[in-house]
């Protein structure tokens, strides 16, 4: 695929007279990087909280499959045409073609999109087979991590479906044609995340790799959730109530993990008193 890279470059606002603010920059590499250790402690505690979470969303699915008869052949066509559209892609991907500027634009539209969301300018978004840069007015850790956990292009796919149900026509009886480009886009989002995450990735560095990393994968799992809220039940309202059950079943988790954690901690300090 080559060695696509991203670059988000931060500038700030003009100060008075039109001339760039100039910030201290021994300060701010100061701040940086006690910031940096804090993140770093912070995604080790944050880790334990991780597994629990995936355990409830596997108990939440696992006792919704059972009660389904979820599989590949069995009774849900929504579950069936969403592994449909992820084999598509799979196949796409591997032996025909690599959409790779698709991917980069998608990135660095997200980027945009996430700063205009928290009040920032954006200027110069570009995209190639090469990478991808956009200028922002602001950066921060929303905006840096943003695209590694929104699928944009599933998010696309939903919002068309449900414009055009709403204001069109009623579509419910293709709505598996949503489920097989969800399983494209899922793919192609999951895919492309993977991948560029294997390269030197500029947008991890400013919070650390490891906070950057865990971050990315709560999103990535709420959204999975979510996604699989409405494939398994088969309707969009049910993505929300999936993801709070998921969540709830993973703080039970969480905390059992973390008193487990907590006691071994205690009886190791005990013994060496």
């Amino acid at each position: 695929m080559g060695g696509a890279a991203d670059t988000i470059t931060a500038r700030p606002l003009a100060g008075p007279g039109g001339t760039p603010a100039k910030p201290q920059a021994s300060a701010a590499k100061a701040t940086g990087a006690g910031w940096r250790i804090i993140k770093f402690f912070l995604a080790l505690a944050l880790i334990p909280g991780c597994v629990g979470l995936t355990l409830g969303a596997f108990d939440h699915f696992f006792n919704l499959s059972s009660r389904l008869s979820l599989s590949v052949a069995g009774p849900n066509t929504l579950f069936r045409y969403f592994i449909g559209g992820v084999v598509s892609f799979a196949i796409l991907a591997v032996l025909l073609w690599r959409p790779v500027v698709v991917y980069v634009f998608g990135h660095e539209l997200v980027h945009a999109m996430a700063t205009w969301m928290c009040l920032g300018k954006v200027s110069n978004l570009a995209a190639s087979t090469t990478g991808g840069q956009v200028t922002t007015s602001k950066s921060n850790t929303f905006i840096r991590l943003a695209p590694y956990c929104v699928p944009l292009y599933a998010l696309l796919a939903v919002g068309t479906y449900l414009a055009l149900n709403t204001w069109w026509r009623p579509l419910g009886g293709y709505i598996q044609w949503l489920a097989l480009a969800l399983g494209v886009f899922y793919a192609f989002h999951v895919g492309f995340t993977l991948w560029s995450l294997r390269r030197d990735q500029p947008d991890l560095k400013p919070d650390g790799w490891l906070f950057s990393l865990v971050l990315i994968y709560i999103g990535n799992l709420a959204i999975f959730v979510l996604l699989m809220g409405f494939i398994c039940d088969g309707q969009i309202t049910s993505a929300w109530p999936a993801l709070k059950e998921s969540a709830l079943l993973g703080w039970a988790h969480a905390h059992h993990i973390y008193q487990n954690l907590g006691s071994a901690a205690t009886d190791l300090v005990a013994r060496f008193r």
